[in-house]
């Protein structure tokens, strides 16, 4: 197992009793309705809507609410999605690692479909929904989901056997990269789990 899942006290879920209790309940707060947004928010509103493949869903609602927030999260997410030396399959392994450790339904529900987009195989997402080390992993792609797990699982505290082998596959501009997408992907974890938005 993912020390990520593996240090859950009492009995762990399978991941279908995970997705499935994130899912049915009403949203708490989906953000403004676009009517009602202010000029800022409908800037901020127009230039997600024209930088996302998925969208303005997620949490993207509820952080209009708050502008100042909203941008410079947006812009974080765009660099982190779609401007890293890491590929798309890569960065979705770390998004679904983030994404089972945070039990967040929504998050995801959206990245198992990216991921399988971006080539990621059905065996691969099923060990990671239930916090299983997937087997075949290439090297980067180990030293990815070795080192998010241990990021998710101790509050940062990597060893420095993990983070050797991360910046040996990586190089430090990617360890760099790995760790703001796991720390972007949390906010966004804790964001739809808050306020209980839907994957549609």
């Amino acid at each position: 197992r993912s020390m990520a899942r593996a240090e859950r006290s009492g009995e762990e879920r399978s991941g279908a009793d995970w997705v499935a209790a994130g899912t049915g309940l009403p949203p708490r707060y989906l953000g403004p309705e676009p009517s009602a947004m202010s000029v800022e928010q409908r800037a901020v509103y127009n230039e997600i809507a024209g930088s996302r493949t998925t969208g303005v869903r997620g949490p993207f609602g509820p952080w209009l609410a708050a502008p100042a927030i909203a941008q410079p999260a947006q812009t974080l997410g765009r660099v982190c999605r779609y401007e890293t030396s890491l590929s798309l399959l890569e960065s979705e392994l770390a998004i679904l690692l983030t994404a089972a450790h945070h039990e967040s339904a929504t998050e995801w529900t959206i990245h198992e479909a990216e991921a399988l987009r971006a080539g990621m195989s059905e065996p691969t997402i099923a060990a990671v929904r239930v916090g299983a080390r997937p087997d075949g992993l290439d090297p980067r792609s180990a030293a990815i989901h070795d080192f998010a797990s241990e990021l998710l699982c101790t509050s940062g505290r990597v060893a420095d056997g993990t983070y050797e082998a991360a910046r040996r596959a990586l190089g430090e501009p990617g360890v760099v990269e790995l760790t703001a997408i796991v720390g972007y992907y949390t906010l966004v974890a804790y964001t739809l789990n808050v306020f209980r938005i839907p994957a549609s």
